[in-house]
């Protein structure tokens, strides 16, 4: 194609960046006309400067002839900037408690109780008949009192300390952690070649080359987050104490009291008309003591001794009489102890003291002499006292130490890299559309706007 009238401007550009045509051809402030061919690559230096522009401010009636060759590239548009990086993730549980230590022992069982306090002893006997009147026995003393309950048993001692408690769980792992932000969008591209606006000029391009704009590539994934802190260990467990010890058993009943003493013997006296001397026998001796039964077990207590038996009654010749009674009262027999079932050894505490025997009256005594003296007493009558109650149960032991705690649990794994993102849009190939006369654009890459 052929340009007349206006005088001519032919271009031959070399290799290179950012060409301004009407600036190459000298800014002429008159129409001209301008033939430019590109047969070597062109490129831009920045987003906002095309590889390849028409220039502004050209005078009306100006025509401009582009020829385009070879390869014209704009600038790529600029990378995204990365994503975030993912969140930390959730912190590990805290381990489990761990189990109850073993109970503690028994305490020790208490003490044996207070033995009971003895019985009291028996009345004497009673002397026989007054002056001048019937011989007769001296009556036998009476029984003793029972010995008193035995003291109830000291407390049982405070349980022992429970076992230790086990060691708590492990605490949990760790969450893992987040997916990292998607990169952001890269940049738009630039553009590859601009017809500017121009009044009053008429524009043709004709390209047998490339037209290109490419836009940036994404921005990279955000950084994976990191796991989540390990779990707490678990706390240890602790063991109940151990139960109270028994109570004592109680104490023995007291011992029986003395039995009382044989009566006297009846006095001698003158008893008319038959002018007889009477003269009675001694006293019966006193009754034996009952046996205490054993501390423990199951318990058959004693009994008490027998009375003793009566004097002989003495005799009745005249005119003095005879001799008084040849012997004094007989003494009870003694007390059989209780007996025991503990530990199934049965054994027999000793029994009560056998009575004294009472004393004989003297042979012919003159009239009005007295009685002979009553016998004495046994060592105790009546039977031992009962056993006193066990004692309580005593306070339960002290709780046992914890246990040690758990170990921690592992930290969590770490998340994933975030996706990059997406190629930013390309720019436009050809910008300007509306201000070129005639075109054929050929090959391109990007926009035409």
């Amino acid at each position: 194609m052929a340009f007349t009238g206006s005088p001519l401007i032919v271009l031959t550009p070399s290799t290179g960046n950012d060409y301004n045509v009407h600036t190459a051809a000298g800014a002429p402030s008159y129409a001209v006309r301008c033939e430019v061919t590109f047969n070597s690559n062109r490129d831009s230096t920045g987003t906002g400067t095309p590889a390849i522009r028409t220039g502004t401010t050209w005078a009306a009636g100006s025509e401009i002839l582009v020829k385009q060759n070879a390869t014209c590239s704009a600038t790529v548009g600029s990378t995204g900037s990365p994503g975030a990086a993912g969140n930390p993730g959730a912190a590990g549980s805290t381990g489990s408690t761990g189990s109850a230590g073993s109970t503690g022992n028994p305490g020790n069982p208490g003490s044996t109780g207070s033995t009971g306090l003895a019985g009291t002893g028996g009345a004497g006997g009673v002397g026989g008949g007054a002056p001048y009147s019937s011989n007769l026995p001296g009556t036998p003393g009476s029984a003793a009192s029972n010995g008193g309950t035995g003291g109830t048993g000291v407390a049982g001692n405070a349980g022992n300390f429970g076992g230790t408690g086990g060691p708590g769980g492990p605490g949990g792992t760790g969450g893992t952690g987040n997916t990292g932000a998607t990169g952001a969008t890269g940049g738009t591209g630039g553009s590859a070649f601009t017809a500017d606006t121009n009044s009053g000029v008429v524009t043709i391009v004709y390209n047998s080359g490339t037209l290109i704009s490419v836009g940036g590539t994404g921005g990279p994934g955000g950084g994976a987050g990191p796991g989540g802190s390990a779990g707490p260990a678990g706390p240890g467990g602790a063991g109940p104490g151990g139960p109270g010890g028994p109570g004592g058993p109680g104490g023995p009943g007291g011992a029986s009291g003395g039995g009382g003493g044989g009566g006297g013997a009846g006095v001698a006296g003158f008893t008319p008309p038959g002018s007889l001397w009477n003269y009675s026998g001694g006293g019966g001796g006193g009754g034996g003591r009952a046996g205490a039964g054993a501390a423990a077990g199951t318990i058959q207590p004693g009994w008490p001794g027998s009375v003793g038996n009566a004097g002989q009654v003495g005799g009745t010749s005249p005119p003095n009489g005879g001799p008084g009674g040849t012997s004094a009262g007989g003494a009870g027999a003694g007390a059989q102890g209780g007996n025991s079932n503990a530990a199934g050894n049965p054994s027999w505490p000793a029994g009560g003291a056998t009575g004294g025997t009472g004393q004989n009256s003297a042979a012919n005594p003159p009239l009005g002499s007295p009685a002979g003296a009553g016998g004495t007493g046994g060592a105790a009558g009546g039977s031992a006292g009962p056993t006193g109650s066990t004692g309580p149960t005593g306070p339960t032991g002290p709780e046992g130490p914890a246990g040690p705690a758990g170990p921690a649990g592992n930290p969590g794994s770490a998340g994933s890299t975030g996706p990059a993102g997406s190629t930013g849009p390309a720019g436009p190939a050809v910008d300007g559309d509306a201000n070129i006369t005639w075109r054929e654009l050929g090959t391109r890459t990007g926009q035409i706007t």
